[in-house]
């Protein structure tokens, strides 16, 4: 697709704004509710994101494509947090449901570090193995990992392809230091405040908003326009970052609207994120996604990882160091060049690449209108370097019945 990932990452932030800045008039209520979602009641809550609806028309990938996107259906996220205002400390937990593995992330951290626990290390390897990826690591090593963390500045380069940006980060700290009283605050609900009024419903406790694409880009333009009077901002690449997200919003997305509702009493607020696009090939993607976040109390203190559970980056480096690809060298993992003959007699990766056939199966199976002559042959070819023979018959008898399906 064109839509460019920090685009993506730039929406998301003013989701999350939306988010933490969580009468008469409906606008002025909604608001109201919007932006005092911090209150004293509450310094926690739980959450979970869901896709609900993910398609894509175009031939680019065949049925691979269609096929992964019906999978990533089922992804899911739930997790919650909770936040000390007395010793500027936070910790949330997430779990990322995908493909059938859960993968874990724990964050922990205050106004000086933040940390993230080992776990999902092997949440990931999990992940890897449903997709008959060869790796390992050893117990041992899984072992040194177990109820550690790690600084996420100092890890940086070696979860990512670089460090992690340790400077300050000046849009942040404009939307969010004193988020209720800053200005960025007061022009938001004078911005939202200006939205036609007609769009804006009150059902007994219930306010809602669906902003839209113009909307959002209005106050994605909001944001940038204040955060440009920080001087640290306007030499940042956020302000950079900012500008090309508003202009990629505006010719990448073809439809993008969020709807918000926020209940007056419990302060729970539930979130609908749709979004369209066309890529220069005409194919077509969607995407729905919901939020909802239920706002809690939290009475227990935040625990900061001791000097014993911190493990270091160099540490870290060397455990992942020894992840093997099941008795190959790097070079085995290439795509191009990786021997399939000898993974079809090793019985564990058949074992995993049978559950996947199944699942393609499956998938096929429900969706027989996705098959065609042309995607057939590109599934076949692609799928003979892979599968042994009798793999292979249950593919094609699958692929056969799906065509004769649609010519009947």
């Amino acid at each position: 697709m064109k839509i460019k990932k920090y685009m993506l990452g730039i929406i998301t932030g003013v989701v999350i704004f939306l988010l933490a800045a969580c009468g008469s008039d409906p606008r002025k209520d909604f608001t109201k509710e919007l932006f005092s979602s911090k209150g004293d009641e509450y310094n926690a809550a739980s959450f979970k994101m869901k896709i609900k609806d993910l398609a894509y028309d175009g031939d680019e990938g065949g049925a691979y494509v269609k096929m992964f996107a019906s999978q990533l259906k089922d992804m899911s996220i739930d997790g919650k947090y909770a936040i000390d205002d007395k010793t500027d400390a936070m910790e949330m937990e997430i779990t990322a449901n995908l493909f059938g593995e859960k993968l874990p992330f724990q964050f922990v951290g205050n106004k000086d570090k933040y940390y993230m626990s080992t776990g999902f290390i092997s949440g990931m390897l999990d992940i890897a193995k449903s997709f008959s990826y060869p790796v390992e690591l050893s117990k041992s090593d899984l072992n040194k990992l177990k109820g550690k963390y790690i600084d996420i500045a100092e890890a940086g380069d070696t979860l990512t392809s670089g460090k992690l940006d340790k400077q300050t980060d000046t849009l942040k700290n404009k939307m969010f230091t004193n988020a209720e009283n800053s200005k960025m605050t007061i022009e938001m609900k004078k911005l939202i405040e200006s939205f036609d009024k007609k769009s804006f419903k009150k059902d007994k406790d219930v306010v809602t908003h669906t902003f839209t694409k113009k909307e959002i880009i209005q106050m994605m333009e909001k944001i940038d326009e204040v955060a440009k009077e920080d001087k640290d901002y306007k030499k940042s690449d956020d302000a950079k970052e900012m500008k090309d997200a508003i202009k990629s919003l505006k010719n990448d997305l073809d439809k993008m609207d969020v709807k918000i509702s926020i209940n007056q009493k419990t302060k729970a607020l539930d979130m609908e994120m749709s979004m369209a696009a066309t890529d220069d090939k005409d194919a077509k993607m969607s995407i729905v996604m919901t939020i909802a976040v239920t706002p809690q109390k939290n009475d227990q203190k935040i625990k900061m990882p001791s000097k014993k559970e911190i493990i270091s980056q160099d540490e870290l480096k060397d455990i992942l160091s020894t992840i093997t690809g099941a008795g190959s060298d790097d070079s085995d993992l290439d795509d191009d060049s990786i021997n399939y003959n000898d993974l079809k007699d090793d019985p564990e990766i058949q074992k995993a690449i049978d559950e996947q056939l199944n699942e393609m199966i499956k998938q096929i199976e429900a969706n027989p209108s996705l098959i065609t002559e042309e995607n057939a042959k590109e599934v076949r070819e692609g799928a003979k370097e892979i599968f042994n023979e009798e793999q292979m018959k249950k593919l094609n008898d699958a692929l056969d019945k799906a065509l004769n399906a649609g010519t009947v």
